[in-house]
């Protein structure tokens, strides 16, 4: 048994470590480990693979299930006392569900990809190992449908904002919102915005995706197309309907377009960046579970709520740019999502269950800063709110210095 870094420093120059989280208790777990177990024994036998090791991040319950399941690897594994490892880990590559197997470059510890399960699974002799991501401008080139004619992508997407529509005529709920986004999209266009759409069906038939694409004034990639599975795992989509923004630069705006744009049907907030503060709402409250966040509970406080904006703008601005800066270096920072209690009754609604589930008995105004991944909390009182103690409190949080309290989840 080894820790990460043990097992880095034996790889050598050019070398990749997988990342295996698992656990016994986890049954597509056990369907899977066997399945990588082949691999491994095989793939070692190769020059690539010589220069390639796995080390096993275990989330099981006790030590002793870890030993036994442990005994079924042909690999090393992390020590299981070291929790706060596992859990850094975790939380860096963003391990949502188990398994999860994330290849890491040997000598930077950068991530190569955190879809090794699907690589062994597509590719069980590793011909394309380590299965590097390709960029989106690959993914996507090709013909792309413009009703009946045809067009090449590049043609039609570069320079473009672009959302990518997951849809289906079989699903409800994507029958209801199809109109209502075709009439935001003519609007849009009708304004001069550089803005396009593309259809990505999860249709079950040639002919139900002819009928419901002659509803949509977009593009679509034709069915049966290679490039949906590829569009689909690539914005790692898990329900439908779906709509992923993406700026000119092919970077993701936000996966949440939906939301956002039933909440924008006159499209005025085009092209949608999300801002550096924003009220708590239905379109961005998954972010309260992904990352640590910063929350102003205002508690109906209407002077706080039209406070909110100016307390937070300036440290929520800068912060987020090192953030982004960071991303190039070794020293990454965390996220932060920089947001308040407004007085909408869906952003109270939200609030008020939020200020139950991280415990915060005070029925003043306050600002906490909690991260529900790592169960921790800090709380700043209404009465030491300002600007000062806000930029302190977020360079603590940036140096690790910050004094957290558990949460109790």
């Amino acid at each position: 048994m080894t820790t990460v870094a043990d097992l880095v420093q034996g790889i050598g120059t050019g070398g990749v470590v997988g990342l295996y989280f698992s656990a016994h208790w986890c049954p597509p777990c056990r369907a899977f480990t066997p399945e990588l177990a082949e691999f491994y024994k095989k793939f070692r036998e190769t020059d690539a693979g010589r220069k390639m090791d796995i080390v096993f991040v275990s989330s099981d319950k006790d030590e002793d299930s870890f030993k036994e399941y442990l005994n079924e690897m042909p690999w090393k594994a992390m020590v299981y006392a070291d929790r706060d490892r596992k859990a850094k880990l975790s939380k860096k590559f963003k391990v949502q569900g188990i398994p999860t197997l994330v290849f890491i470059e040997a000598e930077t510890g950068k991530l190569v990809t955190a879809k090794g399960r699907e690589g062994v699974g597509s590719d069980p002799s590793g011909k394309e190992f380590p299965w590097h991501p390709k960029p989106f401008s690959e993914i996507i080139r090709g013909e792309l449908l413009r009703g009946e004619d045809t067009v090449q992508s590049d043609e039609a997407l570069s320079g473009k904002v672009k959302g990518f529509y997951f849809s289906a005529h079989w699903c409800p709920p994507c029958r209801s919102f199809t109109p209502e986004l075709a009439k935001t999209y003519e609007k849009v266009k009708a304004a001069g915005k550089n803005f396009e759409i593309v259809f990505v069906s999860s249709d079950r038939s040639d002919d139900t995706f002819k009928n419901y694409y002659k509803t949509m004034p977009w593009l679509s990639v034709p069915y049966g197309d290679a490039r949906i599975e590829h569009l689909s795992s690539y914005f790692e989509v898990e329900g439908i309907p779906m709509l992923v923004l993406v700026d000119e630069n092919n970077d993701v705006i936000t996966a949440n377009g939906r939301s956002i744009l039933e909440k924008d049907k006159e499209g005025e907030r085009y092209p949608w960046i999300p801002a550096a503060v924003e009220e708590i709402g239905m379109d961005n409250a998954s972010n309260l579970n992904e990352s640590a966040c910063l929350f102003l509970f205002t508690n109906g406080n209407t002077t706080m709520q039209e406070s909110a904006l100016d307390l937070l703008r300036d440290v929520a601005t800068a912060y987020k740019a090192e953030q982004k800066a960071s991303l190039e270096s070794d020293n990454e920072l965390p996220p932060l999502f920089f947001c308040y209690e407004g007085g909408s009754a869906e952003s109270v609604e939200i609030a008020i269950s939020l200020r139950a589930f991280v415990k915060v008995e005070d029925e003043e105004p306050c600002l906490v800063l909690f991260d529900i991944p790592e169960e921790r909390k800090y709380t700043l009182s209404g009465k030491d709110i300002n600007k000062d103690a806000i930029q302190k409190l977020v360079e603590q949080f940036k140096t690790g210095t910050l004094e957290f309290e558990q949460l109790d989840m």
